[in-house]
């Protein structure tokens, strides 16, 4: 098997499997997302934004398993990390693409969406996640690295 496969591409899609597998169960099981409030007066303007909070804080563990992964399997620190932060990537195409996109073509989606309600989005749905994601994994990287050069030193 090729190194980028086992550097990478294993530990990408295991990240990105635990993530949106956590994220199903805690929708259908877990308690209610929390909603952003609306600001002042543009209640009924646009909608607010969706933090799921448990999934929020089970990405760092999430994270450090996929940086562990990447790196037992000798990947340099730019695979570790973007194995890492591999799972905000099908969150980031669509808030680029995919939701300009959909306000061309689709009826269904509301015309009135406003610069700050789309970086509301952004971070709830990109940015959070990626900084728990890297909160788990950044550590992982270091302390699991420095574990390997000790086990080469002693054995």
């Amino acid at each position: 098997m090729p190194k980028r496969v086992m550097q990478f591409w294993i530990p990408a899609f295991v990240t990105l499997l635990l993530s949106m597998a956590c994220l199903a169960l805690i929708q259908i099981f877990g308690p209610s997302p929390w909603f952003a409030p609306a600001i002042n007066g543009w209640r009924f303007v646009a909608p607010v934004g969706l933090v799921y909070i448990p999934w929020v804080f089970t990405l760092p563990f999430i994270g450090a398993l996929g940086a562990y992964l990447s790196n037992r399997a000798g990947g340099r620190a730019r695979a570790v990390f973007s194995a890492t932060i591999f799972p905000i990537l099908p969150y980031t195409v669509f808030f680029i693409i995919g939701l300009a996109i959909a306000m061309v073509l689709d009826d269904h989606v509301a015309r009135n969406l406003t610069i700050p309600m789309f970086f509301v989005g952004l971070c709830a749905w990109v940015i959070f996640p990626g900084a728990a994601l890297l909160a788990g994994g950044v550590p992982a990287h270091y302390f699991s690295g420095r574990l390997d050069t000790r086990q080469i030193y002693n054995g």
